[in-house]
């Protein structure tokens, strides 16, 4: 029965720490997409004030 129950703990930690990774890897793209994005509309904007 512990056998079983550490090894449960094992694969859960594993599960949770690549997760965790995965969403904190895909959270930096999408907020670097999003800066950069926001940085086009802003340069648009300017050209289009100052023709």
């Amino acid at each position: 029965m512990g056998t079983s129950l550490a090894t449960f703990m094992k694969i859960a930690v594993t599960v949770i720490v690549i997760s965790a990774i995965l969403f904190s890897v895909g959270y930096q793209m999408i907020e670097d997409e999003s800066n950069s994005y926001d940085q086009e509309i802003i340069d648009y904007k300017n050209d289009a004030l100052n023709p």
